[in-house]
């Protein structure tokens, strides 16, 4: 192999996590987003119906 070869293996393997871990990290906070909204959402829908604390 030659020299040139080892360095586009190098970029392929450095890119590669970089870029996997930037989509981990979005997904994560994909996940993270849709729980809180929905935590929210039921918090809002209970304190509606009259079941939440006493405000």
């Amino acid at each position: 192999m030659g020299g040139g070869a080892f360095g586009w293996i190098e970029l392929v393997f450095f890119y590669g996590i970089a870029i996997g871990f930037g989509v981990w990290q979005w997904v994560s906070m994909d996940r993270k987003l849709k729980k809180t909204r929905a935590e929210r959402a039921a918090r809002e829908a209970a304190e509606r119906d009259g079941e939440g604390p006493a405000a």
